[in-house]
């Protein structure tokens, strides 16, 4: 169970990193808790409709697996499903909009998201991919250069750790 809450958060980071806090064409934003909340709730949303297995997502973040192995097709999509329900991934390009990300990271009131979202520009900017393939290519982007995403790992790792080895000791 704990495993799962973990391997849940590390999605939710990965989602909400990866679109920056995006916003809706229809709807206006007044502070970063609207923004943190609607994203939250979309990203939900996407997880359900890919129908999303945290643990199997929170494998991406293990170097000794095949991230080409198709259980992780789902996984690579959450980001851009957000995107793309909140209007920062266009839906027919499946490129990201960075001019709207750049300009709702203006929003953000906690200094860690506004780091977070300068990185995410200055690391992981990319117009080549689309899609899925943008969205796993900005998570690797996010993992590499994130010291907030690496930390999440981190506490992931362990936690998997513990779990694994409490499984161990039960049986």
């Amino acid at each position: 169970m704990k495993n799962m809450f973990t391997g849940t958060l590390l999605v939710c980071l990965f989602a909400a990193v990866s679109v920056i806090i995006p916003v809706s064409a229809e709807k206006k934003y007044n502070n970063q808790s609207e923004l943190m909340d609607d994203t939250i709730d979309k990203m939900f949303e996407c997880m359900q409709e890919l129908d999303i297995n945290p643990d199997v997502c929170g494998e991406l973040v293990l170097k000794n697996k095949n991230h080409n192995d198709k259980r992780y097709d789902n996984c690579k999509c959450i980001g851009p499903c957000v995107g793309k329900k909140m209007g920062t991934m266009d839906s027919v390009t499946g490129k990201w909009n960075w001019a709207k990300l750049e300009e709702l990271s203006t929003l953000l009131e906690n200094e860690t998201l506004k780091n977070e979202a300068k990185l995410l520009h200055k690391h992981c900017f990319d117009e080549v991919n689309t899609h899925c393939v943008a969205g796993y290519a900005i998570m690797k982007c996010i993992m590499e250069h994130s010291e907030m995403a690496k930390d999440m790992i981190k506490n992931y790792l362990a936690t998997r750790d513990d779990a694994q080895n409490e499984d161990k000791t039960a049986t």
